[in-house]
């Protein structure tokens, strides 16, 4: 009986706790009834510039897909390799082959009907190299019948079927490889194709591109069995020609990699109590930044906006203040932790970016520390892709200097004050 009892006690309590819960006020703090209080500004974006990477991630891992295209003085090529495939002598045994194909699932490209893009494939003489600009001429031997100029823009997946000559198939072996058939991918540089590219889906055990044949064991066999067989490796690489330091210019840039720094100082007079009173100095580390977004403006004109399908962000707090167009190094770059993930991603047809800054400005505001006990100062703060390299799309924005009316870049945040 005092069990039951003790049961509705304990129940009787979280219903009065419930009761006392102001519901219109889930972003605040609702057990002191304050409400959350936003603001914006334009003022806090001063300047930037644009800037190359001075180090670059791999594009051998996390890769969105295969590249291959001319863009702007920069290239891609890629670069397959099949493996498992039946050794020559049992393909000389078969009674008949037909149909050989090399298939491929194109994912994206660039304007077709502007750009034609033409697509070279070499069979590669030599070992497997996840850099297809390292082997040298003579390592590959051009296969001229399964060359292919795309017909069309592509915007989703297409598979490309290539009808391979039989004699590739019956000697697919390298002296130097007897392992693997390693086919390298490139585009034409031949007149009349401009700049462009394709991508194409990464392989796996099932899905990607794809060596595929029909044959009879004997001349008994009443019907063609069927082999196929999904490349077990497949990597690209992208040169290019380094960008200069561009003041006042506003651009991310996957291809030709460049970021951007943005001097990005917050009035801390703007953050008032309920009362509209400023809230002071020793008291802003109180403040709950509830959230805090940087809104920027896209330049539409850009040639290389819709390269891509989308943008994905990432905004970076630094330690030090670069002096006048300096190229930022990423060691002064820190991405503070924050209690979700955060998501920056952009599709290429958005006139806008949110870009999501609030552990930015609550590291600001807290005066907080780096992990090395240095104090956040607001020494601006660096912009930039994480498809950096991994396909042929930039992105320029509006700068805070000569937007046009409507475009300027501004900061919103909405914050909670602190209580008593």
């Amino acid at each position: 009986m005092n069990y039951v009892k003790h049961i509705i006690i304990m129940l009787l309590a979280l219903i009065l706790i419930g009761a006392c819960t102001k519901k219109d006020n889930l972003t605040g703090t609702n057990w002191s009834g304050l409400e959350p209080i936003s603001f914006e500004s334009e003022e806090a974006l001063v300047s930037g510039y644009t800037f190359p990477a001075d180090s670059l991630s791999s594009i051998f891992s996390n890769r969105k897909a295969l590249l291959v295209g001319k863009w702007n003085s920069c290239e891609a090529r890629s670069i397959l390799r099949f493996t498992d495939l039946p050794a020559d002598s049992v393909i000389a045994n078969y009674h008949d082959i037909q149909n050989p194909k090399l298939s491929i699932v194109l994912t994206n490209s660039s304007n077709i009907e502007n750009n034609p893009v033409k697509l070279i494939f070499y069979k590669v003489n030599s070992n497997y190299l996840d850099d297809p600009f390292a082997y040298n001429d003579e390592d590959l031997t051009e296969i001229s019948q399964i060359a292919y100029t795309l017909q069309e823009t592509i915007s989703d997946l297409d598979t490309l079927s290539l009808d391979l000559p039989f004699e590739f198939i019956r000697n697919w072996q390298a002296d130097a490889d007897s392992t693997g058939l390693n086919i390298l991918i490139k585009a034409s540089d031949e007149a009349g194709f401009a700049d462009g590219f394709v991508e194409m889906q990464l392989s796996s055990p099932s899905l990607g591109s794809k060596i595929s044949y029909e044959y009879k064991l004997t001349s008994s066999d009443e019907e063609y069995s069927s082999f196929s067989k999904n490349a077990s490796r497949n990597a690209f690489n992208l040169i290019y020609e380094e960008a200069p330091v561009t003041e006042g210019l506003w651009k991310v840039s996957n291809y030709n990699p460049q970021r951007m720094y943005l001097d990005l100082n917050v009035d801390m007079n703007l953050f008032k109590d309920e009362n509209g009173v400023i809230i002071p100095e020793n008291e802003l580390k109180r403040v709950s930044i509830n959230k805090a977004e940087l809104v920027l403006y896209t330049n539409t004109q850009t040639p290389s906006l819709k390269n891509t399908l989308g943008y994905d962000f990432t905004a970076l707090l630094l330690k030090d203040a670069p002096q006048e167009n300096e190229i930022v190094p990423t060691t002064w770059m820190y991405l503070p932790e924050f209690s979700s993930n955060i998501v920056n991603y952009a599709a290429a047809s958005a006139d806008s970016v949110k870009l999501d800054i609030t552990p930015i400005i609550q590291a600001y505001v807290s005066g907080g520390k780096f992990p090395d006990g240095s104090p956040i100062l607001q020494n601006g703060i660096v912009v930039m892709s994480n498809y950096e390299r991994k396909d042929f799309g930039e992105i320029e924005f509006f700068n805070a200097l000569t937007a046009p009316e409507g475009k300027k870049p501004y900061i919103r945040i909405k914050y909670t004050p602190p209580f008593l």
